[in-house]
């Protein structure tokens, strides 16, 4: 079966955004959930690979990851991740995909006809998250919102590198996928070998070839090593981006502590990025960058010249921004930013 470019395209984001996950603190489930029945009696295996049984059907898991830490009175969470390398906005389609998925995992708990050894098996709390290289649709948002899934806008230009890679090496893949007759999970387990040291139960044929096609990615993979998924007091996550990663590491294992009060602007040429500016006495500034959602974004900027707007972006920095929680894996802890306007009184933007 020939893949499309733009199929490739989309399943290249997500093997890539996979890294993230783990970033955020996630363990990546793999196959070898499949070599304990017992622990994991939800997955089985189909043609298109690790799949997981909701009340209705199975879905495929493609990127599937577990949290390690469970909140109390909470199950357990486990995320979906979904890419959409697009050239136009997602539409409300997607996010109806993933409801369904959601619905269908979260819903099967019934328990009359268990035994008590099944009755034991652990529970789980599915959540979505759609990545999207053009954005999303109004419609999309507005259905996103309703049901708690979150969506994550790649359009800014932090990701251009990324996106412009994986155009690249989709073409070159495709090309020896057709030549070699590699399939599609070949694939996925050298990229997941080379990712997360997962090791081939079976031999993967054309081993050089594939790591000399994908290799540009996993070098542009590890420039985003240090890319942070924080959620705000809206319905949306935000990535937190060090401008120095090896300073903010440097950071955190000086200080134990893991609140810190930072101060937010933007930048005049690029509205939509904004700026995080965390002061140290024994570093100096740690600078950090993210992109506004969209629905913030409008609320911010209604129309160019608007005279509401500073009074608009202080309101805010106050109500979405005044919380920003991300884990940070080597540190093994999350870190919460709180907006503060009283670090630097020159807060006007």
């Amino acid at each position: 079966m020939t893949v499309s470019i733009s199929a490739l395209r989309g399943f290249l984001l997500e093997e890539s955004l996979s890294k993230l996950l783990e970033n955020s603190g996630y363990t990546l489930i793999n196959k070898d959930v499949l070599k304990y029945p017992k622990e994991y009696p939800e997955f089985v295996s189909q043609g298109n690979g690790l799949n997981i049984k909701g009340r209705g059907g199975t879905h495929q898991a493609d990127v599937l990851g577990q949290f390690p830490i469970a909140i109390p009175f909470n199950y357990p969470v486990r995320l979906f991740l979904e890419a959409k390398f697009r050239n136009k906005k997602s539409g409300i389609d997607v996010v109806r995909s993933g409801i369904g998925i959601l619905t269908d995992l979260n819903a099967n708990y019934q328990t009359i006809s268990l035994d008590n050894d099944e009755l034991l098996v652990q529970r789980f709390n599915y959540q979505y998250a759609i990545f999207s290289t053009s954005g999303f649709s109004e419609n999309a948002i507005r259905l996103a919102i309703a049901y708690k899934i979150t969506l994550i806008d790649l359009s800014g230009d932090e990701y251009i590198n990324l996106l412009r890679e994986i155009d690249k090496v989709a073409y070159k893949l495709k090309k020896l996928m057709l030549l070699r007759k590699i399939t599609l999970n070949a694939v996925r387990e050298y990229i997941r070998h080379k990712l997360f040291n997962i090791n081939i139960d079976n031999y993967v044929k054309n081993i050089s070839d594939l790591n000399y096609v994908l290799s540009p990615l996993f070098y542009e993979i590890d420039k985003y090593k240090d890319l942070y998924l924080a959620s705000i007091n809206s319905p949306f996550s935000i990535l937190i981006k060090p401008l120095s990663p090896e300073k903010f590491r440097g950071f955190l294992e000086e200080y134990k502590e893991s609140t810190f009060e930072v101060r937010i602007n933007w930048d005049d040429k690029k509205p939509n990025l904004w700026k995080i500016h965390l002061y140290s006495f024994n570093r100096g500034e740690l600078t950090f960058t993210f992109y506004l959602p969209e629905v913030i974004r409008k609320y911010v900027f209604n129309s160019p010249g608007d005279p509401n707007i500073l009074v608009n972006a202080l309101n805010a920095k106050k109500q979405f921004f005044s919380s920003m929680v991300f884990y940070v894996r080597s540190a093994e802890k999350f870190v919460t930013f709180k907006y503060s306007k009283r670090i630097l009184m020159n807060d006007k933007k």
